[in-house]
């Protein structure tokens, strides 16, 4: 089997004492504590965050977004000051300690709240909806846009179809969990363990509409069974004036010291995007082909910082987390 990152490759071991020192974002406690520290370092040069720091604290990266969202379409001149206050990459890679990622967080959302007023979006459009004594018999939905489609079924998991594009990708969609023994710097599996695999087919429709505006389908249930599941939550959109369907996954996180994955088999990379982070973590190529992955929670109590290992239990991001894919072309 043979990984190559699309974002940067995953570092083979854990965290090891760089020879460089590492950044004094790295070692502040608090947001409070930065300019001292900056000042004691002086220019550096600094140990930059470990290549897979890229999947820690997805869920500072998701406000990290949404706040550049927002300043883009409704920014005010107050509201580009506060973000530039935030201050360096190094607190927005998310491998800082709790405090100051708390402070980073304080401030992301006191700029998307010195934006310009949102407009809310219209209301959608009536549509044909399944009744609730229909859902538990449902076996096969289909979710079409003006484009690509998406079928579900319970024996088959999801299906994506674009006959434009000569796409035809059976189970496109596995969910993959593995222990994580590294740091925020970097995932490492625990050695000798497999990672177990989840088929959305096992989720049940809650929510089915169809309509001249767009399709919608909300899938609820587990990944995985007993203490070791995940709470989980799919919803599907085709809008009949997009060439793509929209696809949201929601997690409500309860463990520790794990990453949870989002594998995509038989869609070309052009074909699938992240909506609102960079989608593809990493291409793997095995004996059965190649398959793309998405971090959807990246949960681990430890930062390498200094040569020492500082325990940040609120980077377990036991929270609920919410990223959004676009399937078929969104160029």
């Amino acid at each position: 089997m043979t990984r190559s990152l699309l974002l940067s490759p995953h570092p083979a071991a854990l965290y090891k004492v760089p020879v460089l020192p590492p950044h004094p974002d790295r070692l502040a406690e608090t947001l409070a504590q930065l300019p001292r520290l900056r000042e004691r370092a002086g220019p550096g040069p600094f140990a930059m965050p470990g290549a897979g720091s890229a999947d820690a604290r997805i869920d500072l990266k998701l406000l990290l977004w949404r706040t550049l969202g927002a300043l883009h379409a409704r920014g005010t001149p107050a509201a580009h000051e506060r973000f530039a206050a935030t201050g360096g990459e190094h607190l927005l890679a998310g491998t800082v300690r709790d405090g100051v990622a708390r402070g980073v967080k304080v401030a992301l959302e006191e700029a998307i709240s010195l934006c310009e007023p949102r407009r809310d979006d219209a209301p959608a459009p009536m549509a044909a909806r399944l009744p609730e004594r229909e859902l538990k018999k449902t076996r096969d939905v289909a979710v079409a846009s003006g484009g690509a489609r998406v079928r579900w079924t319970r024996k088959a998991g999801l299906l994506l179809v674009d006959r434009d594009h000569d796409v035809h990708a059976e189970r496109c969609i596995v969910f993959e969990d593995r222990t994580d023994t590294g740091t925020l710097d970097g995932f490492a599996p625990r050695e000798g363990e497999r990672p177990r695999l989840f088929d959305p087919a096992f989720l049940h429709p809650t929510h089915v509409e169809h309509g001249k505006e767009r399709d919608l389908l909300l899938l609820e249930g587990r990944l995985g069974r007993g203490a070791q599941g995940h709470a989980c939550a799919l919803a599907l959109e085709g809008r009949k004036g997009e060439p793509f369907v929209r696809l949201s996954v929601t997690i409500d996180n309860r463990h520790v010291d794990h990453r949870l994955r989002m594998r995509v088999y038989g869609v070309p990379e052009d074909m699938v995007a992240g909506h609102g982070m960079p989608l593809l973590d990493e291409r793997v190529t095995h004996a059965h082909g190649t398959y793309l992955a998405a971090t959807l929670v990246r949960a681990c109590g430890t930062l390498g910082a200094g040569g020492e290992a500082v325990a940040v239990p609120e980077a377990q991001c036991l929270t609920t987390i919410r990223r959004e894919f676009l399937l078929g072309p969104s160029c």
